[in-house]
């Protein structure tokens, strides 16, 4: 029998760890392991992930198999005895690059291995790493994912053809990056197929007549963009909001020619796609419903094929990365706000100009980025017109005259508005309460962006 290398046994000592469901002493026991054993080979914590990835190498050379023809592709047995997933693999190497909080990098390290399964499930949950400015890993993330994910297709800028195209042929795992830059909002064409390949047979037809085709649109697809990309795309996705990295440790720079430990790690999330048995309809969390439950699904069948710890760790990721988001058409969602503002005011009354205001300070709810109650049209930001049209084409609400409160002084004059009690039956209707109100976070008008 072949001798245990140090890397092998920190990561036997790195599985009990991770797993929850251990005895909490064992885990305390484990952990205090890992750091003197980092503390005795000159490591950190931050090179955990490379650590792992030595592991797997020196199990994969213990197999009495001739060398792959195809690096990319090796076929190593049983990698890490089982001891550690490819789950775990990917997630530490993920963190190695990029700083994203616990239940992001279990999100990015579940959708990078649903790349290689995802035609089991009835949906692909596209990826969107977002960020409030540049400089915050996003195009990081994406090199890291290019090396992990099935069949990489790394894209700065694509039309609708080509994306439709591409994907017809290949069915590769599409990262675009900036897709900000693509104005998805503005161009029907490819909104279309970033939204219908979400669905599995999903397809376009282009063409007239004979030279009609159709192309099929299902496929990963991960974007990165600044702001908030169309309702229809984000209700559609695992959202990852990512802040600049604070240098509180260090992050190893992507070097396209150092890429061997991340593709130590595509090669044993193949192996494992390749053998995986996945229930396709898990129990989901109380919490998630509808869009939301389905984007979802296909990650925690794959959390829980890698043992009851992942099947944990997916869960609260879940939760925790969905709370707040709805997933309702978007004038439900604006419904949702607006009682936000009315609640955030304590107003028996509101002019719809205020409203309107209000809607923009909005940090998170992308009035100011609104592509309209269909997502057709370029991003703005929501007009008093425009509220008034949805509410009163949706909902039946009309505006009317609204004095200010407080005694009438000479000089007053009434606004186009609404009282708080014209929303209460939409409310009750589209938007009840669970449980206390989460109330979004208000911009001061006219404070900066």
């Amino acid at each position: 029998m072949a001798k245990t290398t140090p890397a092998q046994r920190f990561a036997r000592i790195f599985a009990i760890w991770v797993d929850k469901n251990a005895p909490a002493g064992e885990r305390a026991a484990a952990e205090r392991k890992l750091d003197a054993w980092l503390k005795q080979h000159g490591k950190s914590r931050a090179d955990i992930g490379a650590i792992l990835a030595q592991a797997a190498a020196d199990d994969v050379a213990a197999q009495p198999t001739a060398p792959p023809s195809d690096p990319r592709d090796a076929d190593p047995t049983d990698p890490l005895n089982a001891k550690v997933t490819p789950l775990d693999l990917i997630r530490a190497l993920l963190e190695d690059y990029a700083a994203m909080s616990t239940h992001e990098l279990v999100a990015a390290a579940l959708w990078a291995a649903h790349t290689h399964v995802f035609d089991r499930f009835e949906v692909t949950p596209r990826l969107v790493l977002t960020s409030p400015v540049r400089g915050c890993g996003k195009s990081v993330v994406l090199n890291v994912l290019s090396r992990l994910v099935a069949r990489p297709d790394l894209i700065d800028n694509i039309t609708a053809a080509g994306l439709y195209d591409v994907i017809d042929r290949s069915r590769p795992t599409a990262l675009l990056d900036e897709a900000d830059n693509l104005e998805v909002g503005a161009k029907a064409a490819l909104r279309a197929v970033l939204n219908s390949g979400h669905l599995r047979g999903r397809s376009v037809r282009r063409g007239v007549g004979k030279q009609a085709r159709r192309y099929f649109t299902h496929a990963p697809i991960a974007l990165a963009a600044i702001g908030v990309l169309t309702p229809t795309l984000m209700s559609r996705s695992i959202v990852i909001h990512m802040t600049r990295h604070d240098g509180s440790r260090p992050l190893r720079r992507f070097v396209e020619g150092d890429t061997q430990n991340l593709d130590i790690a595509y090669r044993h999330t193949r192996q494992w796609a390749r053998n995986v048995m996945l229930n396709p309809d898990p129990t989901l969390p109380a919490e998630l419903h509808n869009r939301v439950a389905d984007n979802w699904r296909p990650l925690i069948s794959i959390a829980d094929a890698c043992g009851p710890a992942w099947g944990a760790l997916a869960r609260e990721a879940a939760i925790a990365l969905t709370r707040g988001r709805r997933d309702e058409d978007i004038v439900v969602v604006l419904l949702h706000a607006i009682r936000d503002v009315f609640d955030a005011t304590a107003a028996d009354r509101l002019a719809g100009k205020e409203i309107v205001t209000a809607l923009h300070a909005m940090e998170d709810g992308g009035w100011d980025a609104w592509g309209g109650e269909h997502g057709d049209r370029p991003p703005h930001r929501i007009t008093n017109a425009e509220l008034a049209h949805v509410l009163r084409q949706r909902f039946g609400i009309r505006s009317r005259s609204i004095w200010p409160t407080g005694p009438r002084h000479p000089g007053a004059t009434s606004a186009k508005g609404y009282w708080r009690s014209d929303f209460e039956t939409a409310w009750a209707a589209y938007c009840q309460r669970a449980g206390t109100p989460a109330q979004r976070r208000l911009r001061t008008v006219g404070q900066e962006r």
